[in-house]
């Protein structure tokens, strides 16, 4: 009885962290599909559309390191969070006034800088929150899937009766939204956050699985790149509606969905490494089937269920990799390399990558090469992780 009541008692805020979720993935839910074909529309190319994803993943190399840092000046990371909300919507405000590529690459670079700063610090805010409880954590976090699912379905079926110019018009509001929710989070939450010292992580940095982790995770997100810069663009090549490319972006993050949900009944099936492996390795096919039955409906969605695992199961396993190499006052520096290297380094290579060879290369190409990038990581993950994971 009285674990139970000090379990209670430090329950995380669950409605407010989820919240933040929901919403945040919602605007990525917006990014994902359908800013391509924003761009597409605005009348940008498929090497400036490219080039632009690849500025947007750029800030994310830099922006979490410099609010990490900025963070070993704060008791919480609230503060900065709150900065960071106001911030995205003051630069993201400048959109209706942009023509030209050079002003859509300054307000993308300029708010995607504070967006990008907000996901690592409440990772780590949650992470601490939830303390060893990983399935409170699970719960939290299914809620930015939901978010994804949410926003890709209302927008596909709004989309495709109104103008795209509606896009940022949604974005600004939700944005507008995270903003205020930030206010609504207790101060306290993240008091208990011991502030990092750079040579712990650089310590950490300097171990072998370390590294190789980081390299994998960055392999991972040069191969997205196709998918999260064109995908969309590629289904609408093909003969696609806005509501059913939306529906399938929908599907894989309902897919993400279901495995966060049943995944803590079968994680001990398989070891990390194996997990880390197969997700890998079901990722390099998913992007071979993509780019070889693209005009086939249902190899497609087939292979959006695959979700699950190129990103549910990656992401569930980095997480208790992340725990493991960047124990107690690491963590949140641990999370703020993951993000820039991985989203940030590694999506901005597969974005520019992908961009250039599109229309020199054609989309099936392209979708084969990511495979590639997929199944080399796989490969390196298989022989180079530690078979054990102990725990830390």
């Amino acid at each position: 009885m009285n674990h139970s009541s000090a379990s209670a008692a430090v329950r995380p805020p669950f409605k407010r962290l989820s919240l933040f979720y929901a919403l945040y993935f919602a605007l990525l839910g917006c990014i994902a599909p359908f800013w391509g074909l924003y761009l597409e529309q605005r009348g940008f190319s498929a090497s400036e559309i490219g080039t632009l994803m690849a500025v947007f993943g750029l800030v994310r190399i830099l922006a979490p390191n410099v609010w990490a840092w900025v963070g070993r000046h704060h008791l919480s990371p609230l503060p900065m969070i709150r900065l960071a909300g106001f911030f995205t919507l003051l630069c993201f405000s400048a959109m209706p006034w942009v023509d030209s590529f050079y002003g859509m690459a300054l307000v993308m670079l300029t708010y995607g800088f504070f967006w990008a700063a907000m996901l690592p610090q409440y990772e780590a805010l949650t992470l601490q929150a939830v303390a060893s409880r990983m399935e409170w954590y699970g719960r939290i976090r299914v809620w930015g899937s939901i978010g994804f699912i949410a926003a890709v379905v209302v927008l596909g079926a709004l989309l495709e009766k109104w103008s795209m110019d509606w896009l940022p018009r949604v974005m600004w509001l939700l944005m507008l939204v995270i903003w205020l929710n930030a206010w609504t989070l207790p101060a306290a939450i993240g008091r208990s956050i011991a502030q990092a010292v750079s040579g712990g992580v650089m310590r950490c940095l300097a171990q072998r699985p370390v590294w190789l982790f980081l390299l994998m995770t960055l392999l991972l997100q040069v191969s997205f790149g196709p998918y999260y810069t064109f995908f969309s663009i590629y289904l609408e090549q093909h003969g696609y509606g806005r509501i059913p490319v939306g529906l399938l972006w929908a599907l894989g993050v309902l897919a993400e969905v279901l495995f966060f949900w049943q995944f803590h009944r079968v994680m001990l099936r398989l070891s990390w490494r194996h997990w880390f492996s197969l997700a890998l390795l079901l990722t390099a096919v998913r992007w071979w089937v993509i780019g070889a039955q693209v005009e086939s409906l249902s190899w497609i969605v087939l292979v959006q269920l695959f979700h699950a695992f190129s990103f549910a199961a990656m992401h569930a396993v980095s997480m208790r990799y992340l725990q493991h190499y960047f124990p107690g006052p690491l963590l949140a520096s641990g999370q703020a390399v993951y993000s820039s290297l991985g989203f940030g380094l590694g999506g901005a290579i597969g974005a520019w990558l992908s961009g250039l060879a599109w229309q020199s290369m054609g989309g099936s190409v392209v979708f084969y090469a990511a495979g590639l990038i997929a199944l080399l990581a796989a490969m390196m993950a298989w022989l180079a992780l530690p078979k054990r994971l102990t725990t830390a």
